[in-house]
């Protein structure tokens, strides 16, 4: 036998039995408790590692659910957007077949305005400033023409009370309208007299100003 002593235990020697161990009824209770305790954790610790298993697994795929990337919609390259200038009636109307940047645009006359018109009037026909009133009432074409960069005027005339008899005839037939151009930067000049009956095509109003304005040929006119 092998161990400490070669020779066997050392009551075997002395010829001394040794005594079996005693096992009390306590000792046999706490061992078979202790043995329900080992079986009860051999039982639950399969069960808890399971357990532990299904929230690791259940942990991992909240993890890549959590840090999925989420797919964001952006705008189309070839997407394109048009904008439109709002359009003033009074200062856009056209002839068909102009472009924009050379249409004729109507203007407003102010006061001013129609004061110089007056002045070109009276430089052009002679007739004293007195005999004069003023254009008259919605009677004033204004427009810009930006192709030749020139402002066109076409208005008609009323005597004061005060005006002479030359003035009163040299006023009729057509001698009260006056058809007026200036450039920018410049004074109003008449260009000459409208007459009677007031023929636009065959005066030196361009044409897409006269379209501009509305103006008509009369009948006699031929």
């Amino acid at each position: 036998m092998s161990g400490p002593w070669p020779n066997g235990p050392w009551w075997g020697r002395i010829g001394i039995d040794p005594e079996p161990p005693r096992t009390s009824s306590f000792g046999k209770r706490e061992g078979q408790a202790t043995r329900r305790r080992e079986m009860s954790v051999r039982r639950t610790i399969p069960g808890a590692l399971a357990g532990c298993a299904l929230l690791v697994f259940g942990l991992a795929g909240c993890g890549s659910q959590a840090t999925e990337p989420k797919a964001t919609a952006t705008p189309s390259a070839t997407t394109a957007t048009s904008t439109s200038a709002p359009v003033n009636s009074s200062s856009t109307r056209t002839t068909s077949g102009s472009s924009a940047g050379s249409s004729p645009r109507d203007l407003p006359a102010t006061d001013a305005d129609k004061a110089a018109l007056v002045a070109a009037f009276v430089a052009f026909t002679h007739d004293p400033a007195s005999d004069i009133e003023g254009t008259e009432p919605g009677s004033v074409y204004y427009a810009y023409l930006p192709s030749t960069r020139a402002y066109w005027a076409l208005a008609r005339f009323l005597p004061s009370a005060t005006a002479s008899q030359n003035t009163l005839v040299s006023l009729q037939d057509g001698g009260n309208i006056g058809i007026f151009s200036r450039q920018a930067g410049g004074g109003w000049t008449m260009l000459s007299i409208g007459g009677e009956p007031f023929c636009p095509t065959r005066s030196v109003i361009p044409s897409s100003v006269q379209g501009l304005w509305g103006l008509t040929e009369p009948g006699t006119c031929g």
